[in-house]
């Protein structure tokens, strides 16, 4: 992240890397995933855990493309400008979806690998002391 002088504004550059697949013909596609699935429905106060857990089915309706690379590049970054304020959660980007966790998966002509998590995300629930911004 990179501020401006005054803090009101920062350039924001998220990166997924990989090691495995480095095939040609390969494609990497990152996904935000827009619901906070593993969040319980109504979760006890002043506790948290991950938004995304193995095993997780991720319909298209949970997902947002946030970028695309061949999997011999073995690294897709996307970025954007916003104004800094009380962040909770993962950084997005303002002009898209809000996201609460990141997965990938290598695509080809015959398929697709299953989903790797690469930030599960975390949800909270404030507990009776907690000040949130």
């Amino acid at each position: 992240m990179l501020e401006s002088d005054d803090g009101s504004v920062a350039d924001i550059t998220q990166t997924v890397t990989w090691r495995t697949p480095r095939s040609e013909g390969i494609e990497i596609r990152v996904y935000g995933v827009t619901e906070c699935i593993a969040r319980p429905d109504d979760p006890t106060p002043d506790t948290s855990g991950p938004c995304l857990v193995i095993g997780t089915p991720l319909p298209l309706s949970v997902r947002t493309l946030l970028g695309t690379a061949p999997a011999s590049d073995g690294i897709v970054s996307w970025s954007w400008t916003e104004e800094t304020g009380c962040d909770i959660g993962l950084a997005n980007d303002p002009d898209g979806p809000v996201y609460h966790a990141v997965v990938l998966a290598a695509y080809n002509g015959s398929g697709n690998s299953i989903f790797a998590i690469a930030e599960p995300g975390l949800w909270w629930e404030p507990g009776p002391d907690d000040i949130v911004c």
